[in-house]
């Protein structure tokens, strides 16, 4: 069970596609997806898919990049534009109910991942595991003693 979710995750983290949606200050936006050359460079057809974000609002461009990690640019405004909030998307507004627009319309707030929380608990679950290991390897040992000189009192008695 568990070589098969290794072996799963493996082929999630090697599929080598990577998308991202840059916002621009007009409203509009590019749509960016990295393709690793090895996906590309196989003799089987492939169908690169992938799915355009809800909130991603007036898409004027997509741009492909086939190599092994973004330039070093792309990488830049990807990063910042993770950092501003995201924009709520603009739904149609009836002629009839135009007093809406003077109320504050709620925006949508992404939170934060805890990276922290994650990699302190994986720090403490392996700590744990090396310890029970060690604690294993402690008791065999203290065994093999026991046995040994229940071996020795023996012969002597």
């Amino acid at each position: 069970m568990i070589i098969k979710m290794a072996f799963l995750l493996a082929g999630l983290l090697a599929t080598g596609i990577e998308t991202a949606y840059v916002p621009t200050e007009e409203g509009s936006g590019e749509y960016l997806m990295r393709v690793e050359p090895d996906l590309v460079r196989n003799a089987n057809p492939y169908t690169f898919t992938s799915d355009v974000p809800a909130d991603a609002r007036n898409v004027r461009r997509v741009k492909v990049y086939v190599a092994d990690s973004w330039p070093p640019a792309v990488e830049r405004s990807i990063v910042e534009a993770q950092k501003r909030p995201r924009a709520a998307p603009v739904a149609a507004v009836a002629p009839s109910s135009a007093r809406l627009l003077d109320e504050p319309q709620p925006t949508s707030v992404v939170p934060d991942k805890p990276w922290g929380w994650l990699i302190g608990s994986l720090i403490a679950l392996f700590l744990s595991l090396g310890l029970n290991v060690f604690l294993g390897m402690l008791l065999a040992q203290m065994r093999q003693r026991y046995i040994r000189d229940l071996g020795d009192a023996a012969l002597r008695a």
